[in-house]
C-alpha cells in the first residue's frame, strides 16, 4: 500500500538551532498517527514542512506517493492535505457557511458567489458533522470554541489524503471534544490518514493506531499505540519518568485579605449575578464547558471586559480599563496568546517589556537586554537570543515570555485563562510551580481551565460555571476530575424543573 506521508532523512535548521535532524515518517492511509514530542522537539518544524510552509535543508516528502517538489502550502493542498491548525484562523466578518467553505465556494453561472447556496451546504455539512452551529451567524460573534469547531469543518468540507491536527482540542471542552473524536473516527474509517499532534496522552490511546515521538529535532520512537502505554511514552518524550503528583498546598491563613471582588457581575446567559472574592495568596479555579462564562468572568476580573451589570473591585475600589488595571498590578494571560498577547514579528525582549514594569527599559538597548535575560530566566523560557522574532520558538516558551511579562511586574493579582494549553507536561509542572510560588508570596491568583487535573493540582478553591451562572463551590483539597466533570453535567435546578 502506498503511504500518505512519507518523508525520509528531513533535516532543518534555524540561526542557532537544529531544529530537525534526519527525520523519516511513515504515515499509512486509514489510521491515526500521533506525532508526540515536548516543546521545542521540532514536531512544529516538521509539520511546516509537511504541509508545504517550509522547505527542508535535505531530505525528500512524499504525499501518496507524489513528491512534493514545491514547498508551498498550495502545492500540499494539491496533493490532498488539509491542515487544522493550533491557530484559529477565521474570518470575523464572514458567516459561518462562507468560512466553512472558504475554499471552495459555489458559484452561479455568472462566476459570482451564490450567498444561498453557500449556507445551504454549508448547513448540510454542519450537520452532518454534528456541528450545532448556524451557518448564518457571524463567525466573529463565536466562542473560541466554536470557531475551532469551524476550522475543522472548513478542514474536512473537501475531500482529503492527509489531515494534519495541530492540537485540536486546547480551546474545546465536552460536547466539542467529543464532536472532534467522531469526525476523526469517521475520516480514518474513510481512508484518510491523520496525523494528530497534542500532549494529552489520553487523547493518544482513544484515537491513534500508530505514535512517533521527537526529542531535540531527532525521532527517537516509533511504536504501534496498541504496543505501548502511558509511562513508556512519557519516557520516550522526556527521557526520564515523570511524577504524577498532587502538589503540596499550603494552608491559606485564615484572615487572608480580599483583594479582587466581582459584585453582582452579570455574565451572558446567566439568571443570577455572581458574588465572587478572590484572597492574597489563594489560588481560585474557574471550571466548567466551553461557553459557561469561565472565561468572561476571568476577563472581567482581569478589567478586559465590563461586565454587563455589577461591578469588579481591586482592593476595595472599582477596577477601571484594562490598561488601568495593569498599571494597579492586574496581569492577565490571555487564552490566545498570539492573537492577544504577543507581537509575533518583534524581538522576545520586546514582547517581554511592553508590560508596565519594562516600558522604562524598551528604549534603553543595555538595560532591556538585561531586564529581558533576567525575565527569561525567572519565566523559564529556552531561548539563546532575547533578540529573535517570538514567533520563532516553540508554543510552550511563547507562553512562557506572556507570563514572564507578569511574573517581571510584579502583579498583585494574575489572571491565567487556560495557561498550558498546548504545552506538554514537564512544562505545565514548571508553570504550575512558579504559579504556587507567587500564591506564596501573597499574589492572588485566578486560573481558567478545562484540564480537570490542571485544577485539582493547583486550586484552593474551585467555582464551577455553567450557562453564566455558578453552579458549586467546591475545596480545592476535595476536587477530583470525574467530580468536577460530574458537577459541570448534572442538569440544573431549573433543566431538573423543567
Amino acid at each position: 500500500m502506498t503511504a500518505a506521508i512519507e518523508c525520509a532523512g528531513v533535516s532543518k535548521g534555524f540561526p542557532g538551532v537544529r531544529a530537525l535532524d534526519d527525520v523519516s515518517l511513515t504515515v499509512r492511509p486509514g489510521t491515526v498517527h500521533a506525532l508526540l514530542g515536548e516543546n521545542g522537539a521540532g514536531k512544529s518544524t516538521l509539520i511546516r514542512i509537511l504541509t508545504g510552509a517550509e522547505r527542508p535543508d535535505t531530505g525528500t516528502v512524499h504525499i501518496g506517493g507524489v513528491p512534493l517538489r514545491q514547498h508551498t502550502p498550495a502545492a500540499a493542498r494539491r496533493l490532498g492535505v488539509r491542515v487544522l491548525p493550533q491557530e484559529r484562523h477565521v474570518a470575523p466578518d464572514l458567516s459561518v457557511g462562507h468560512n466553512v467553505l472558504l475554499d471552495s465556494l459555489p458559484r452561479t453561472a455568472l462566476r459570482t458567489v451564490s450567498a444561498r447556496r453557500v449556507q445551504e451546504r454549508a448547513q448540510q455539512h454542519l450537520d452532518a458533522l454534528g456541528v450545532d452551529l448556524d451557518a448564518r451567524a457571524r463567525a466573529g460573534d463565536l466562542t473560541a470554541a466554536q470557531q475551532q469547531l469551524v476550522e475543522l469543518a472548513r478542514t474536512t468540507a473537501r475531500p482529503a489524503a492527509v489531515v494534519v491536527l495541530d492540537e485540536p482540542t486546547a480551546s474545546l471542552a465536552g460536547d466539542e471534544v467529543t464532536v472532534l473524536f467522531r469526525v476523526v473516527r469517521q475520516l480514518r474509517d474513510a481512508g484518510t490518514a491523520l496525523l494528530y499532534i497534542s500532549h494529552h496522552l489520553h487523547e493518544v490511546f482513544a484515537l491513534a493506531d500508530e505514535a512517533t515521538v521527537l526529542r531535540n529535532g531527532r525521532l527517537v520512537h516509533r511504536t504501534p499505540v496498541a504496543e505501548t502505554d502511558h509511562d513508556s511514552l512519557l519516557r520516550h518524550i522526556f527521557d526520564r519518568d515523570v511524577a504524577h503528583v498532587r502538589l503540596p498546598r499550603r494552608p491559606l491563613p485564615a484572615d487572608a485579605p480580599v483583594v479582587l471582588a466581582a459584585r453582582q457581575v452579570a455574565l451572558p446567559g446567566g439568571h443570577r449575578p455572581l458574588d465572587v472574592e478572590v484572597r492574597a495568596g489563594e489560588v481560585l479555579a474557574l471550571s466548567g464547558p466551553a461557553g459557561a462564562g469561565a472565561s468572561e468572568l476571568a476577563a472581567c476580573l482581569a478589567g478586559v471586559r465590563t461586565p454587563a451589570g455589577g461591578r469588579v473591585e481591586l482592593g476595595g475600589a472599582r477596577l477601571g480599563s484594562r490598561t488601568a488595571a495593569a498599571r494597579a498590578g492586574v496581569g492577565f494571560v490571555p487564552a490566545d496568546r498570539k492573537r492577544d498577547a504577543l507581537l509575533l514579528e518583534r524581538a522576545i525582549a520586546e514582547n517581554l517589556l511592553v508590560g508596565p514594569a519594562g516600558r522604562g527599559a524598551l528604549h534603553r538597548p543595555v538595560a532591556a537586554r538585561r531586564t529581558a535575560w533576567a525575565a527569561l530566566r525567572a519565566g523559564r523560557v529556552k531561548a539563546d537570543d532575547p533578540g529573535r522574532p517570538v514567533r520563532t520558538l516553540s508554543g510552550g516558551n511563547q507562553q512562557r515570555v506572556v507570563f514572564s511579562r507578569w511574573l517581571l511586574a510584579e502583579c498583585r493579582v494574575l489572571v491565567l485563562d487556560q495557561p498550558t494549553a498546548g504545552v506538554d507536561v514537564g512544562a505545565k509542572f514548571d508553570i504550575y510551580a512558579q504559579l504556587l510560588d507567587l500564591a506564596a508570596e501573597g499574589v492572588a491568583v485566578v486560573v481558567v481551565s478545562s484540564d480537570y487535573e490542571e485544577i485539582c493540582a493547583l486550586a484552593d478553591r474551585v467555582l464551577v460555571l455553567r450557562d453564566g451562572d455558578l453552579v458549586a463551590e467546591v475545596d480545592g483539597a476535595a476536587a477530583t476530575p470525574d467530580g468536577l466533570f460530574a458537577l459541570e453535567t448534572a442538569p440544573t435546578p431549573e433543566e431538573t424543573a423543567a
